[in-house]
């Protein structure tokens, strides 16, 4: 005898038939009550659980880095956006101004480091003269047509020529590293004003945004929510009655709650490796709070026109 398992209640209510024709209230009661069932002693067929809509890879909320008052917004709920794309334009004023300064002062050291190198080459070529001077005087000297004064006051001068050049050669270094830091300081200023943009981390579908132009976002805020693309999927849970049933690849139908037709088909992709307290559509004060659920994810073949987030059936074929 194959039985479609709906749900737990269906189970527990369909015991005392299976249990025999007995009208004792009392063994009805005993079996209603009963918090174990072996449910290998039935063949099931399918196991029916209520599940929800989304993207393989979830729904993303998306959190500002920075606050600020929000001066643009550049896209609106159900655009589709790429990786990196603008939402929202957050006052730069400050941040505007601060990258302004920096890269002045960049341009600045930068300057100032080609002054240094222009310094440096000039020293370099005034050594290199003296030196080949000196050199000619030496020999002149070793015939005895150069005076030793003469000797002695080019190999003062070229000493003294050879300190400027490492002088110089110092300065440019210097300035090198003036540059660096004003370089480094230009990025920071830049990437703090870049903050003030909020992007789209993925491509995907912007779903909700909860900023206005002219209202306020504090840092870490969550500010929009995004779907990312890929394949739509269904987040199910089973009870645990029937959680060891589950593995990946089983048959799936998808269908609107309480109604008999099937919407679309789909794969299991996923099996949660635990039994957890129900989460999905919770919160009825009938429910039992021991109640375990197994979570499964289903991969909705080809397209669908279901709306992310609605509440749909799910029935696994086992």
């Amino acid at each position: 005898m194959k039985i479609k398992v709906w749900n737990r209640a269906a189970l527990l209510a369909l015991l005392p038939l299976l249990a025999g024709c007995s009208n004792s209230s009392e063994e009805s009661e005993k079996a209603m009550n009963a918090t174990s069932v072996n449910t290998y002693l039935i063949e099931v067929s399918q196991v029916v659980g209520v599940g929800k809509v989304e993207p393989e890879s979830e729904i993303v909320s998306l959190a500002a880095a920075t606050g600020g008052i929000v001066t643009r917004i550049l896209h609106s709920e159900g655009d589709s956006v790429k990786r990196g794309e603008p939402l929202l334009q957050l006052d730069d004023e400050l941040e505007g101004i601060s990258v302004e300064r920096y890269r002045n002062q960049y341009a600045s050291e930068k300057s100032q480091r080609e002054i240094e190198l222009l310094n440096l080459q000039d020293s370099e070529i005034k050594l290199a003269n003296r030196e080949r001077l000196l050199e000619s005087t030496r020999r002149l000297a070793g015939r005895g047509a150069e005076t030793q004064q003469n000797l002695d006051d080019l190999e003062s001068e070229v000493s003294a020529l050879r300190v400027a050049v490492d002088r110089n050669r110092a300065s440019v270094a210097l300035a090198g590293s003036r540059q660096r830091e004003a370089g480094r300081q230009l990025e920071y200023a830049e990437a703090e004003q870049a903050r003030k943009i909020l992007r789209s981390p993925q491509d995907g579908i912007l779903l909700d945004l909860h900023l206005a132009e002219g209202e306020a976002v504090n840092q870490y805020e969550v500010f929009a929510e995004v779907a990312p693309s890929g394949a739509m999927t269904v987040r199910t849970e089973v009870d645990e009655l029937f959680a060891d049933r589950l593995k990946n690849g089983l048959q799936a139908e998808i269908r609107y709650v309480g109604s008999d037709t099937s919407i679309a088909t789909g794969e299991v992709i996923f099996v949660s490796p635990y039994l957890k307290k129900k989460s999905l559509f919770s919160g009825k004060a009938s429910e039992q709070e021991d109640r375990l659920v197994r979570e499964v994810r289903i991969k909705i073949d080809g397209g669908s026109n279901l709306i992310l987030n609605s509440k749909v059936e799910t029935v696994i074929k086992l």
